[in-house]
């Protein structure tokens, strides 16, 4: 099966890497668009950058090719036209295929995406889900500098984890709060007691249950886990020279005896790949999101 998914234009290239990780099969990319041969089932759905995923009907520069896939079925039309340039084309498109279609609200939805000169026309069956995201912003407790959930939620689907995830600096336990969502054991520990007790309160506002203990990401105290996701101390008030980089080094060396998998957020600022290497970490791939105008994150993924 030929499946698409709709990416998200002001992150696009770190949207593509979350398809990836999500699908886990090679991409055919075009721009704002990700090909795969995969069902397009818990795709969009489970993501954070994701708009929409379906089933590709046909993939042409014919506009006939795209009326013969379609006609005589009833639909209601979504548009979708990441590269401007093709705005007229597209209307011009949409008229033909609409004399060719029976067009309902109670109908499917049938994707037209226009990019880099194709058409491409498939039957959307998931969007992203919004709903979850904003209900687990509004969690009893947060900080400043707390991770929103479409970062958490990234995070975890970076690493691709299938069954389990640890975080050393859960803070108010965002990041556990999208694993548990997607269906993984989650594990969660801090160094502070009410840190604890915050994300012990967070967790039980949504009915969510994971694993907590008191401990120090220096000294990870578990033997092995699938994928550690998390987002340590960082920002203008930690000092590089100071004990945030003995920090960040020693749960680099900590966390590399218990995982082949770690995915963490960090300033842009730093470059940690270095000492990475040092921890053992082979494959170091970096990303960035601008989160507000004093902060841009790395998110880096690596593995041994």
């Amino acid at each position: 099966m030929k499946s698409y998914a709709i990416l998200n234009l002001d992150n696009l290239f770190l949207s593509l890497e979350e398809l990836k990780a999500i699908v886990k099969t090679d991409v055919e990319y075009y721009y704002g668009v990700g090909i795969f041969n995969k069902e397009p089932f818990n795709v969009a759905k489970r993501s954070s950058l994701i708009k929409a995923s379906g089933e590709v009907l046909a993939i042409s520069t014919d506009v006939k090719d795209i009326i013969d896939a379609v006609k005589g079925n009833c639909y209601t039309i979504e548009i979708t036209i990441p590269m401007r340039e093709y705005k007229n084309e597209a209307l011009t498109v949409y008229n033909e295929i609409v004399k060719n279609v029976k067009l309902s609200k109670k109908c499917q939805k049938l994707d037209i995406i226009f990019t880099e000169g194709i058409i491409i026309a498939g039957i959307r069956k998931e969007e992203k889900d919004t709903k979850s995201l904003i209900r687990h912003s509004k969690k009893p407790y947060s900080q400043s500098g707390t991770l929103a959930p479409e970062i958490a939620r990234l995070l975890i689907n970076l690493s691709q984890a299938e069954k389990e995830i640890l975080d050393p600096f859960m803070g108010t336990g965002s990041i556990l709060i999208e694993a548990k969502w997607l269906g993984l054991n989650c594990i969660g520990f801090d160094i502070d007691d009410k840190m604890i007790e915050k994300t012990k309160a967070n967790l039980l506002h949504f009915h969510y249950e994971c694993e907590l203990m008191k401990g120090d990401a220096e000294k990870i105290p578990i033997r092995k886990i699938e994928a550690i996701t998390t987002d340590p101390p960082y920002g203008r008030s930690f000092s590089i020279k100071g004990g945030l980089q003995n920090l960040y080094e020693n749960f680099f060396h900590s966390a590399s005896e218990v995982t082949k998998t770690l995915v963490f957020t960090t300033d842009s600022k730093f470059d940690w790949r270095d000492k990475l290497k040092e921890a053992g970490f082979r494959e170091i791939s970096i990303h960035f999101i601008y989160t507000h105008k004093s902060l841009s994150r790395a998110i880096y993924v690596v593995r041994k």
